[in-house]
């Protein structure tokens, strides 16, 4: 075999194999929708890994001290060959040191080597596991609590591809684990594994029913948390006809009922914007935009400015009852006010004439604040 191993390492032991025979994991979770090669050649994963997980910090270590043969890559054979589920950012970093080429390809800055350090980067330690499903305790615990934690939507994904294996073993009748018990075994203590797994779940049905693809977002960066913190809302369930989560139990593989698919796509445009549709996100940050539209998704008016208008200003106008903005804007003027007040000493009568029309305007305005509300108070008082 040309391209293939003549001796695979013992499974379930430790042994050392030259580094020409270690591929990158092409479904590593850590290539999230914003941090995906641009293509499958070593050169496009390694500048992906160089910009998204700190690989320079990686390279000089090992170019100053070698690469110490410790905690072993964990490697599975895929046709003949051995891909690395775990260690690929230690491969990465061997691969540009032992090749300048590549390194350039990658745009990837490597220092000169000296012979002996050199040398301990022609073999690897590794790990050899006959499926994935025996990787996944030591993988999954590493990366969501440990040393060299992913981001969020890597941590779903790999949550997710686990739960789906699980459920395919529960189909065949045999012993499965559910989310809670995959949580528990990745090291999970605050329950975020259930919302992550729920909105990758979301997701995956938005993209198969064709209501909306990730790659169509009018930014490069991919707020996940957006979505799965929305989703412990109960505005944002019930806008998509969603059951509120049930985290005793695992995640609904299509969550959104079919009647509610209009929905789905206005609510991910909003989160996520559209590049086809030349809209952007109306949520720009998380705080405090995502509670905005959580109060005008409990408004079905507001709701129908947003779809129309694209404009979470205006639709919150018709989500907040004209009690609380009457409220809201009176303390805000009263604030401004104190400001003037502190600094009238930089007011200059030559420089700024308008300003005494100004005022006057103020005093206006606050009389007619002052009456309406002394009005109402004598009719709530007489009758």
């Amino acid at each position: 075999m040309a391209n293939g191993i003549s001796h695979l390492p013992p499974i379930g032991q430790a042994e050392k194999v030259p580094v020409e025979l270690l591929d990158f994991d092409k479904n590593n979770p850590r290539f999230t929708p914003d941090k995906q090669p641009a293509g499958s050649s070593d050169s496009a994963v390694v500048s992906m890994l160089a910009s998204s997980a700190d690989l320079s910090e990686l390279v000089q270590s090992i170019s100053t001290s070698g690469y110490i043969n410790i905690e072993p890559l964990i490697v599975i054979e895929r046709g003949g060959r051995l891909a690395v589920l775990e260690g690929n950012r230690r491969l990465a970093a061997v691969k540009v040191l032992r090749d300048p080429e590549l390194a350039k390809m990658a745009r990837v800055s490597t220092p000169p080597l000296e012979a002996d350090v050199r040398a301990t980067l022609d073999e690897l330690l590794v790990y050899r596991v006959e499926t994935e499903d025996a990787a996944r305790d030591l993988i999954g615990f590493k990366h969501i609590n440990g040393p060299q934690s992913w981001d969020a939507f890597a941590k779903a994904r790999f949550a997710a591809r686990w739960l789906d294996d699980e459920h395919r073993k529960k189909q065949d009748g045999q012993p499965h684990l559910s989310l809670q018990q995959i949580a528990s075994r990745m090291g999970d203590q605050h329950k975020t594994i259930h919302r992550m797994v729920a909105a990758h779940y979301l997701l995956d049905q938005a993209d198969r029913e064709g209501i909306y693809e990730i790659s169509d977002r009018s930014k490069k960066a991919f707020s996940f948390s957006h979505l799965y913190t929305g989703l412990a809302y109960e505005e944002f369930t019930t806008f998509l006809g969603m059951s509120r989560p049930d985290r005793a139990a695992d995640p609904d593989r299509d969550p959104v009922p079919a009647g509610r698919f209009a929905e789905l796509r206005n609510l991910l445009i909003w989160l996520y914007g559209s590049k086809e549709r030349d809209l952007e996100p109306v949520v720009k940050s998380q705080n405090p935009d995502l509670g905005r539209l959580r109060d005008v998704l409990a408004s079905p008016a507001a709701v129908r400015i947003l779809a129309s208008r694209n404009n979470l200003e205006e639709a919150i106008v018709t989500a907040t009852p004209a009690n609380v903005r009457f409220q809201t804007h009176l303390i805000t003027a009263n604030a401004e006010l104190q400001h003037a007040v502190a600094t009238l000493e930089g007011f200059d009568p030559q420089g700024q004439p308008e300003l005494q029309q100004i005022a006057d305007s103020v005093v206006k305005r606050a009389n007619i604040v002052r009456r309406h509300i002394d009005a109402s108070i004598d009719d709530k008082l007489t009758n």
